[in-house]
């Protein structure tokens, strides 16, 4: 069947606008905010995301910018599940010394230097109390992040967040790895719901959804992929460039109306 079928040729236009009026957005969560600290300076990454800004007014401007007139079905916000701490396991300094010195390689030669056994013995233990904290620290900001999610979804209409994966988190060197499973659920829900809208805007730079975006043109759907605009006018780089080879088109959004949109 024709998508125009039933439709007067002189309100084609009107029928075609209306056939493509549902939009979801879809936002890899992690990639979005590396955006954001990337772009703004006056924005400490340690707050996980602007208080100040207003998701809802976001969301549907950048819908308003693809679809005029279009309507925002939902917001997917796709954030890790859980944090997966390395070591994953540390043994007890007086129950097993020998297994916890192997897993305490970069610090071997600095126990290996020390006059004796029980030498060693406490300062694993102290180094064990120090990755412990560390451990119960990134645990209570994780809290938080999570609880601002909520927060967000409580307070903007149709923003959902989807927790999938996890993201690792080194005790020795206190550094986040990458995030593992997130992409593949935004990707699989690209899919899964297309049923629900008629344009899907995807804010990330991941060249990882360009098999799903794939898909969803062959549904008949359209695929927007969001690009951020430095001060200076550049494009953020990363892997947008091979996204939007495949994407309908690209919104490039200015530096100055994020900003706006973030209070920042």
């Amino acid at each position: 069947m024709n998508v125009t079928e039933g439709c007067v040729p002189s309100v084609i236009s009107f029928c075609e606008a209306e056939m493509s009026s549902r939009v979801c957005v879809f936002v890899d969560g992690e990639n979005f905010r590396h955006s954001i600290v990337d772009l703004f300076q006056n924005f400490h990454k340690e707050d996980y995301l602007p208080k100040s800004a207003n998701w809802e007014t976001l969301f549907d401007w950048l819908v308003a910018q693809v679809v005029p007139g279009g309507e925002r079905t939902r917001t997917y916000w796709y954030v890790i599940e859980t944090i997966d701490f390395w070591p994953y396991h540390l043994p007890a300094p007086d129950k097993d010394p020998d297994t916890l010195y192997r897993v305490l390689k970069p610090f071997q030669t600095e126990l290996d230097q020390l006059p004796d056994a029980p030498s060693r013995q406490t300062r694993m233990a102290d180094i064990v109390k120090t990755m412990e904290e560390r451990r119960e620290k990134m645990t209570r900001r994780f809290s938080g992040w999570t609880a601002m999610q909520n927060g967000i979804a409580q307070r903007h209409a149709a923003v959902e967040f989807r927790r999938a994966g996890a993201i690792r988190y080194d005790l020795f060197t206190e550094s986040m790895g990458s995030e593992k499973a997130v992409d593949v659920k935004l990707a699989v829900d690209l899919i899964v719901l297309r049923d629900i809208y008629d344009t899907a805007i995807i804010v990330s730079g991941d060249q990882d959804y360009v098999p799903a975006v794939q898909v969803i043109k062959d549904s008949g759907k359209k695929a927007i992929n969001v690009a951020f605009k430095t001060r200076s006018g550049r494009l953020l780089p990363g892997g947008a460039r091979r996204l939007n080879m495949v994407t309908d088109r690209a919104l490039e959004v200015t530096h100055g109306d994020l900003g706006g949109h973030l209070g920042l």
